[in-house]
């Protein structure tokens, strides 16, 4: 296996553990809790957590699907907690079963999209990969800020705690 290839699945091992981890934090916390605006990038839990998911969704469509030059636009659907909590795990499998089935071609491959200012961006699939995890660990901390509001103790969710761990 290539080195790239391990990086990649390491990383998307690692961002859905934390992830997984996050999630299980709040799942105590009530439906207003969860809605409540917290003055975030995208106002709630609930709202965050949907913003990333769907990032990752958009972007796992993106590696599979190549022939498709624009990612497509519109709003997303109105995840529940509980459909989040179900949902994410498929991508992650998504994920780590397109790395796996990846050659070095595949990863290295440059896809054209469209950025949200309309600008035409190539980009190597690899990127995507470490973009999504990056956007993810981003969002994750704003929800683990979010969940200190609420007086919860919020889970490590550092990436030397999952190699500790793994």
């Amino acid at each position: 296996m290539s080195q790239l290839r391990e990086l990649l699945l390491a990383h998307i091992g690692y961002s859905a553990w934390a992830t997984r981890r996050v999630l299980e934090a709040c799942s105590p916390l009530t439906e207003e809790q969860l809605g409540r605006n917290c003055g975030a990038s995208h106002s709630s839990l609930l709202q965050t957590f949907r913003h990333s998911h769907d990032g990752e969704k958009v972007w796992l469509r993106r590696l599979v699907e190549v022939d498709n030059d624009r990612l497509p636009r519109g709003s997303a659907p109105e995840h529940s907690f509980e459909s989040l909590v179900q949902s994410w795990p498929e991508l992650w499998e998504g994920y780590r079963r397109w790395l796996e089935a990846a050659s070095e071609d595949d990863l290295t491959f440059e896809l054209s999209t469209i950025l949200p200012d309309d600008a035409d961006f190539r980009v190597p699939r690899w990127q995507i990969v470490l973009h999504a995890v990056n956007h993810s660990s981003f969002h994750r901390g704003q929800i683990i800020t979010m969940l200190r509001g609420f007086g919860v103790q919020p889970p490590n969710t550092d990436l030397t705690a999952y190699y500790a761990t793994h």
